[in-house]
């Protein structure tokens, strides 16, 4: 898991005394370089997240720097400036942390290196942590009081079928977004298995178990990569009634056909087929582990930024 703890940095400069200023965006409009939920974490000698970079960004870094207090700014982009084409409008929070918000940040550390969802709640207070459910992003102000609530941590899950070498590369490429990832195999010893830092989790599972593995609903992602067909046919089998919000399966255009095919001819319908996205990913010519791991982040992406 590769993302940028910010929350660590914060941690390790509050117990050393040292200034350090959350900067985080509460809510946009139009187009603009940073999106609400963008966070970053500013001392003197660093900087860790990011709340889109460019222009605004580099006046807030300085601003931080500058010993703030904790205030809300409204920042519109005009369109017009050399600096910048964007045209919306950002409200953007400013926090100086000290050692009262120490136990928080701790937590929330905990949280982002563990890859935990939970719900972030900021105020004039500081940061503060629910471990709870989770819930939507609002943000509200009234007068010289706000508060600002929004899940983090991968609320959704990729399920990754097959832990060989391209089921390595989809996973290290996973880490960098907000997803939990899980990877099954049914083989021992698999040396890609062991060289797998960025998954969640890793089981060795029968493929005949693989339904009560594979979490459901429409946070749920799976792709299935085993080492053959008749593999790859079996869990396809056994998925197909699951609620997920993406199936894919990786394979030639002719493998597909070997395997929709002989599905077909066990009595499944063409439109239970429909639902399943195969071959996988985008077609970018991809030939190595790497891209194709690429090509299949790149439409589960797509996938899901359409749906949000």
């Amino acid at each position: 898991m590769t993302d940028s703890n910010y929350w660590a940095l914060a941690v390790r400069t509050v117990k050393q005394d040292q200034p350090a200023v959350l900067v985080a965006i509460v809510g946009h409009h139009g187009s603009v370089p940073g999106k609400t939920g963008a966070m970053m974490i500013v001392t003197h000698d660093q900087v860790e997240g990011t709340v889109g970079g460019g222009l605004v960004e580099h006046q807030l870094i300085e601003l931080a720097r500058c010993g703030p207090e904790n205030q809300i700014l409204p920042f519109a982009h005009d369109g017009d400036s050399t600096e910048s084409i964007c045209s919306g409008h950002q409200t953007i929070a400013v926090l100086p942390l000290s050692r009262a918000h120490l136990p928080n940040l701790e937590m929330l550390a905990e949280l982002q290196s563990t890859g935990t969802p939970a719900m972030l709640t900021l105020g004039p207070e500081g940061p503060s942590v629910n471990c709870g459910s989770v819930g939507p992003t609002l943000f509200t102000e009234k007068e010289k009081q706000w508060l600002f609530t929004m899940p983090i941590g991968p609320l959704d899950t990729l399920t990754i079928v097959g832990g060989g070498h391209v089921g390595l590369a989809l996973s290290r490429v996973m880490a960098t977004m907000p997803f939990r990832i899980v990877v099954l195999d049914d083989r021992k010893d698999l040396p890609t298995l062991a060289q797998n830092t960025w998954a969640h989790a890793i089981h060795r599972i029968q493929w005949s178990d693989v339904a009560k593995t594979v979490v459901e609903g429409d946070r749920s992602w799976v792709v299935i990569m085993t080492r053959g067909h008749l593999h790859d046919t079996e869990v396809l089998r056994k998925l197909l009634p699951l609620n997920l919000r993406y199936l894919g399966m990786m394979g030639s255009a002719a493998k597909v056909r070997q395997v929709f095919t002989k599905m077909e001819a066990e009595g499944l319908r063409p439109t239970d087929l429909d639902r399943v996205h195969a071959p996988i990913g985008m077609s970018i010519n991809s030939h190595t582990p790497e891209e194709i791991a690429i090509s299949i982040a790149a439409e589960i992406i797509g996938a899901r930024n359409a749906g949000e």
